[in-house]
């Protein structure tokens, strides 16, 4: 039986109950690395959606430990950038663990005695292992289908834990709020499902429409940037068509311009002061395009609008933000007739050498 990303997309609610189940035993020496170091100014080294993971859990992270997170792509920290005097933690991260450029990064800062240099990745077999001081398991496993799912909320969820575990440690979150912050992530867990049930609902009600516009562009801020960049990974990956993931701002300092009745736009809104602002984009170009739609957190549901259903704090929300754009990106793609269990540019990792 040929495993799908649909199969993935609904084994997420399972994998990420047990990843928040078994955190302490998995986060333990983890831990011990806080507990001896208290590191304040974090480097993450990440690419393709090991990047979109960590945009998306940066926030969180960096409101419960009381650190400086500084995010990095592999290749332009091996050739371009300098390690700061001030970084005392490395995070590393590659769900298949075989990403060349990741593991040169990690190789790089090998030797610098007194950092510790933490591995992220779903592989605990794979050869980003061999380089790194410890390894976390991000709790996914292997997916067989290229276009990660589980393996990204996988990541942002132990990202978050990560967070929330250090915070205890270094005393910036008390125990009362650390299990405040648990049980309010076991709860997001549960609505997956219904999230995933909206989204099939969404797509339905708009799948001629969706499977016809030529170019995208998702829109998020703060925490759900990483949510657009994924959206922008997911889509070129399957869909196949120019999509671009924006930040809130960025978006209306010159992108905006390509704007035509062909464009498909989609806001990201969560429980902040910014959504009204994000709100006032989609309406304005609403009067250019007609493919305007939202995807919210608010109980909102209407023609172009898609609510997930949960009121989730904006910071926490990237864990279930994403879950629409993944069954859309798969839906989209068979919608348009790709068969993305069929493999193009088969040569291509052998030919660049992009994982080992």
């Amino acid at each position: 039986m040929v495993v799908t990303m649909m199969d993935y997309i609904k084994e997420q609610k399972q994998t990420c109950k047990s990843i928040a189940s078994n955190y302490e035993e998995t986060l333990h020496s983890f831990g011990q690395v806080i507990q001896n170091k208290n590191p304040k100014n974090w480097l993450i080294i990440a690419t393709g959606s090991s990047l979109n993971a960590t945009l998306s859990a940066k926030y969180y992270m960096e409101k419960m430990t009381g650190v400086s997170i500084e995010v990095v792509e592999p290749f332009t920290f091996v050739y371009y950038e300098k390690l700061k005097q001030t970084t005392d933690l490395i995070l590393v991260i590659s769900q298949s663990g075989q990403s060349y450029s990741t593991i040169e990064a990690l190789k790089k800062v090998q030797e610098m005695e007194g950092i510790p240099k933490v591995a992220l990745t779903g592989n605990m077999n794979s050869s980003i292992t061999r380089y790194a001081d410890m390894t976390v398991d991000i709790g996914c496993g292997i997916e067989k289908v290229g276009y990660v799912t589980k393996g990204f909320t996988s990541t942002v969820l132990t990202l978050m834990l990560m967070g929330v575990v250090a915070g205890n440690i270094n005393g910036n979150l008390t125990g009362e709020n650390k299990l405040q912050e648990i049980n309010e992530i076991e709860n997001a867990l549960e609505q997956i499902p219904s999230i995933i049930e909206r989204s099939e609902r969404f797509y339905k009600q708009h799948a001629e429409e969706l499977i016809n516009i030529p170019r995208f562009a998702a829109v998020g801020y703060g925490p759900t940037f990483g949510t657009a960049k994924e959206c922008e990974t997911k889509f070129t990956e399957t869909v196949r068509v120019p999509t671009q993931g924006f930040e809130l701002e960025a978006f209306m300092h010159g992108p905006y311009l390509e704007v035509d009745d062909s464009y498909g736009l989609i806001t990201i809104q969560t429980n902040s002061i910014h959504a009204e602002r994000s709100n006032k984009l989609k309406n304005y170009f609403s009067t250019y395009t007609e493919h305007c739609f939202s995807i919210t957190t608010e109980n909102e549901d209407n023609e172009k609008t898609m609510s997930i259903g949960i009121n989730i704090d904006e910071y926490k929300s990237p864990l279930l933000m994403v879950i629409p754009f993944q069954v859309l990106a798969y839906r989209i793609t068979l919608g348009r007739g790709i068969d993305i269990n069929k493999d193009i540019f088969e040569d291509f990792d052998q030919v660049l050498k992009s994982k080992i």
